[in-house]
């Protein structure tokens, strides 16, 4: 009798033994399967900033912070951007209008630009994370360093004067030229693409034209503005690009008000 409970002992023994070793199996099977290593961490700068999972089907709103793993897209707003640090000590800003995917490969993590740039604010390990544009890769290092300065300018869709139409002439002003008029204008580029964004998203694919005639009065406000011609003709739209003209501010000079009109292309 005392065999048997001896035998019954043992067997028990070799019973959580066997459990416990299937169980630690499958926590390190488990913990090597792809995508389950944290990237990156992010952080919301300013904006709207979305991250993407599961191949993009699952779409999360950033609200503070979000660690990021394999195949997670982050994408930002027209005015969002926000930072991915890494275990390496890099630090790299995601830009406005941008949409980012990381991938792993041989314990190297890779940045794919889809969509926007983005911006190395923080150097770490030399060959650690990569950065892959238009099917080439780069070394953060080298991206940033000697590829953003030899790049030609971005190929984003972005306002740009019609074809066919000149740099709009502007009577010159003491201390406000032409020049100064279309800089400042280009400055607020993030306005109009902002209109441009929305109109995309009820209308996909949709291009075209549009001029917008306004007065610059001394103070340097904006008045009188209208949609001179546009061959878009979606009410919100118009609405928008005025609105958008409308909040850009000069600097205040003399002499006459000035009027001009300032022709987009929007594709």
């Amino acid at each position: 009798m005392a065999k048997n409970n001896w035998l019954i002992s043992i067997l028990i023994i070799i019973g959580i033994f066997s459990v416990a070793l299937s169980l630690f199996i499958a926590t390190q099977t488990e913990k090597q399967k792809p995508g389950t290593r944290p990237l990156a961490r992010l952080e919301l700068n300013l904006g709207k900033v979305f991250v993407l999972r599961k191949n993009m089907t699952q779409k999360e709103t950033l609200t503070r912070r979000a660690t990021l793993f394999a195949l997670d897209s982050v994408e930002t707003s027209v005015d969002g951007d926000a930072t991915m640090e890494f275990d390496s000590a890099y630090r790299i800003r995601v830009q406005e209008n941008s949409l980012i995917t990381l991938d792993e490969e041989n314990d190297r993590i890779v940045i794919i630009i889809k969509r926007g740039d983005v911006q190395v604010e923080n150097f770490g390990r030399e060959g650690s994370v990569y950065v892959s544009r238009d099917g080439i890769r780069w070394s953060a290092t080298d991206y940033e360093m000697n590829y953003k300065k030899q790049a030609p300018p971005e190929t984003l869709p972005e306002l740009a004067p019609a074809e066919g139409t000149s740099t709009p002439a502007v009577t010159m002003a003491e201390g406000l030229t032409s020049e100064f008029i279309q800089d400042t204008l280009k400055t607020h580029r993030g306005s109009f693409f902002k209109c441009y964004t929305q109109l995309l998203q009820k209308t996909p694919g949709i291009v075209g034209q549009a001029s917008i005639s306004f007065t610059i009065e001394r103070t340097g406000k904006v008045a009188q503005a209208e949609i001179a011609s546009s061959s878009i003709n979606d009410a919100s739209f118009r609405k928008c690009l005025i609105e958008a003209i409308r909040r850009v501010e000069f600097k205040s000079f003399s002499g006459d008000p000035i009027s001009t009109v300032f022709p987009l292309r929007f594709e």
